[in-house]
């Protein structure tokens, strides 16, 4: 599933995010959920402009991961399963490339319809079980089975490859790449209290 809705809250699934993990974390507290999208079509990536009017009145919530991270993982999943809707694998760009493309920024304003839906509660990919559950635990009691649960799920539909981004990306091209970003660098520095140490 991806766009999840529950009585008083919202949540929307950027690609390459921990999306799966996360939406299967809400399949362990179905009393709470009212609607969910199926996670096997491409409406796993529905954005909220496309379900406004079962969004009044909710908290909603992404989830976010460090950019250069971001960048990487989609460009090696691109590369092995391509994009909707030919799923075609498309040949990764070089480092160069990746680092200059504003493409990240495009995602942050589908998903925020350029700017004009608010996003309430971002979770965090690389703590993406504690920030559910913070975040869960506004809408209801975790048990102490449910938050145990939550902890052991783990990643879901990753890839091998060096994922250590200083292996792809030198300092100067993660520090383009954020100046290539300014709304997901915004975020960042928002929500983790800096952008990516690139050291």
């Amino acid at each position: 599933m991806a766009l999840v809705i529950g009585e008083r809250f919202a949540w929307a699934h950027l690609p390459k995010t921990a999306g799966m993990a996360t939406a299967r974390l809400f399949n362990l507290f179905p009393d709470l959920l009212v609607f969910a999208d199926p996670e096997d079509t491409n409406d796993m990536h529905i954005p909220f402009s496309q379900r406004s009017e079962q969004l009044q009145g909710k908290v909603l919530a992404m989830n976010l991961r460090r950019l250069p991270v971001w960048v990487l993982s989609r460009a090696q999943h691109v590369a092995r399963h391509g994009i909707h809707p030919d799923y075609e694998p498309i040949p990764m760009d070089p480092p160069e490339v990746l680092a200059q493309s504003s493409f990240p920024d495009s995602r942050i304003e589908i998903y925020t319809d350029g700017g004009r839906i608010r996003i309430d509660r971002w979770l965090r990919a690389e703590s993406i079980a504690d920030d559910f559950l913070a975040f869960i635990s506004e809408f209801t009691e975790v048990t102490p089975d449910q938050r145990q649960q939550v902890h052991d799920l783990g990643p879901v539909n990753t890839h091998d490859y060096d994922k250590d981004v200083r292996s792809w990306f030198t300092p100067d091209l993660i520090e383009r790449m954020y100046a290539a970003n300014p709304v997901w660098a915004g975020l960042e520095l928002e929500i983790y209290g800096g952008t990516f140490d690139a050291s």
